[in-house]
């Protein structure tokens, strides 16, 4: 896990949820995983839903770290070269 999805698993873990939804047991166990001194690497169907799930609960989250989360998904969305179509 880099620092930058630290950061936004450990935002992620103090929002509150709504009751048996799964965005909880996920933000959860990322928010350990992110405690961990020697952190596995995410997935990238993991990294995809832990910046999208950041940037849904943008309200409970610190601004600054929305921003990265948004930054984080454009440049994920950019292609090979980094100029969009």
């Amino acid at each position: 896990m880099t620092e930058t999805e630290k950061t936004l698993a450990r935002a992620l873990a103090a929002c509150c949820f709504m009751p048996g939804i799964g965005t909880k047991r996920f933000a959860k166990d990322m928010a350990a995983r992110a405690a961990l001194r020697d952190a596995q690497a995410l997935t990238p169907a993991q990294r995809q839903y832990l910046l999208t799930a950041t940037v849904r609960y943008r309200r409970q989250i610190a601004g600054d770290v929305v921003a990265l989360a948004e930054r984080e998904l454009e440049a994920d969305a950019l292609p090979e070269g980094g100029v969009p179509c």
